[in-house]
């Protein structure tokens, strides 16, 4: 355990990683039936998460187009535009992106894909040619 800096002075908390903060907080956005606040988000969550975290965490989201956000009066109201799921293909294209020689990076990714992986990947591929057409 580390101290994560959102409590009092000397406490000692479990730190959590911002793949698994922002998952928590997708996952909080999409129970809401409606936008919400990030005093919502953080009274959903709980624990000792300072309110600064919530809104860090909610405008790297916000950046990664996982989140819309409305102003409402003077602060905002924070929906889901995304699952898990398409952040995780969000952090993909980025890491592609990155890359100097991205058919070298493809290639690796799907020799390394097992038998079931490669066969859903085959058949996306082909679902999605198929709608180029349509």
């Amino acid at each position: 355990m580390v101290d994560s800096g959102d409590g009092p002075p000397g406490a000692r908390h479990r730190r959590r990683g911002q793949g698994q903060l922002e998952a928590l907080v997708l996952a909080s956005l999409r129970e809401a039936d409606e936008p919400v606040s990030a005093a919502w988000v953080k009274d959903r969550l709980g624990g000792d998460l300072a309110y600064t975290t919530v809104i860090t965490i909610l405008t790297r989201l916000l950046a990664k187009g996982a989140v819309t956000r409305e102003r409402e009066g003077r602060s905002f109201v924070w929906t889901a535009a995304s699952d898990e799921a398409g952040l995780a293909a969000h952090r993909m294209r980025k890491v592609l992106d990155g890359e100097s020689d991205r058919e070298a990076v493809l290639a690796r990714f799907v020799t390394a894909l097992s038998r079931d992986d490669e066969q859903v990947l085959r058949e996306l591929l082909r679902d999605a040619e198929a709608d180029r057409r349509d």
